[in-house]
Order: C-alpha cells, then structure tokens, then sequence
C-alpha cells in the first residue's frame, strides 16, 4: 500500500445469511481525496459502508485502513481508529438539544474544540437550544456531520447524505464538502450525480454487489460519463 493510500479494500464479499449481496469487491481511497460510491438502490453501497465500519463482517476479503487490518474490529474501535460513518437515516438523539448532542460527541471523542467543527456547519451554534428531532433534515445532517468530526477522524463514511433534502441545501451541503477537503478524507454513497460530477477526485461505480467501473479521469467524471455504468 502506497502512503497516500488511507483504506483498501480487496476482494471482499458479504452475505446476510444465504444471500450474498457484496462480490469481491476491491478499491482504495487515498487522503485528502473525495471518493463516491455511486449506484443505484440495492446494488450493495450501504453493506459494504458498514462493513467496512465493522457493523457487518465479510465473508472473504480484506479491509485495512492506513495499512492495518481492521477486518475483526468493533464498529466504536474502527471508530477510535479515524474512521468515522455516518448513516444514512439522519438519525440524531431526538429528545435532547443540539447542544447536548455536540456534548455527547465530545464525551465519546475528548474532543472539546467544538468551534473547529462549527466553522464547516455555523447554522448548527445557532440552533443550540433547539431539540434535536425538531430540526430539519438538512439541519440534522450538518448536526450528524459536526458530530462526526469530533475526534478529528482520518476519513469520513457518508451514506447519502443528499437524501431527501431541498435543493438549496444540497448545495449547501456540496459547499461543506468541498471545505472538508482540508479536515479529513471523505468516502461518499451519492446518487446526485450532479454533486459528484462537481467535486469528485474519484467514482466508483457499483451494480448489483460488484464495483463495474473506477473513473478518475477529471473530464469524464465532470461529463457524468460514469453514469451509463449505473
């Protein structure tokens, strides 16, 4: 694994039971890029994030993360190690404010340097006092984001984070990315493929369980040419 290389996958496959939904797949994500995962509903993007993550075990296969394998792990020691992941359902501790959910981040991490996270999502200090399950889902991503930041990951899991959200704030939250940039590595399930062709350094393209295409050409990804692999 070359130093710039800050996860491997190879050759992994995964089952629920009998089913097999994940097949051989191999890919890497290299620091300060951002890579997509792209495909459509069904073809394995979310199996292979938290597999990855450690919330699913492969059946075969390797998964290393700056050159060490965290294939056995538990999802809070992948975590501990840098790699963070955020799911894909927005999920926040509803009954308590915004405030306390940053206080239950930086329980977990020791991070206390909430205004570091707080310069990528400002609208989050604004909303301190607010419930969290009052927020809207736009809100709750950018509060799930600043969360994960916590601890200074190495690279950050996105799982759709567009989902269901106005177009204002996909661009908003296209303008976050583009900033992280900076903070940490970001490995992202899209299906907006215009966010993917603005920002992508990398795309891989998944169907039905297997990667069908890596595109790193900057051209290509900006003419969406790896959506006629989807």
């Amino acid at each position: 694994m070359t130093n710039d290389v800050l996860l491997s996958v190879k050759d992994v496959g995964v089952s629920y039971d009998a089913l097999k939904v994940v097949f051989d797949v191999s890919l890497t994500v290299e620091k300060g890029k951002v890579v997509f995962l792209s495909g459509r509903n069904g073809s394995g993007k979310t199996t292979l994030f938290k597999t990855i993550s450690g919330f699913l075990k492969p059946n075969s296969g390797e998964i290393k993360f700056r050159d060490e394998s965290i294939i056995s792990l538990k999802p809070f020691q992948v975590a501990l190690k840098g790699v963070k992941y955020v799911h894909q359902d927005k999920s926040v501790f509803s009954s308590i404010t915004v405030k306390e959910n940053l206080e239950l981040g930086s329980y977990a991490t020791k991070d206390q340097d909430w205004d570091r996270v707080l310069a990528y999502v400002p609208k989050i200090k604004t909303l301190f006092s607010r419930k969290a399950g009052n927020l809207s889902g736009g809100e709750k991503q950018m509060l799930l984001i600043a969360m994960a930041l916590l601890g200074k990951p190495d690279l950050l899991l996105l799982d759709e984070p567009t989902e269901g959200l106005a177009p204002h704030v996909v661009n908003d939250l296209t303008e976050v990315f583009e900033k992280l940039k900076n903070e940490t590595t970001l490995f992202i399930i899209e299906q907006n493929l215009p966010m993917v062709a603005k920002i992508a350094d990398k795309v891989y393209a998944m169907k039905e369980g297997h990667i069908v295409a890596e595109i790193t050409d900057q051209k290509a990804i900006s003419n969406c040419e790896f959506e006629k692999y989807l």
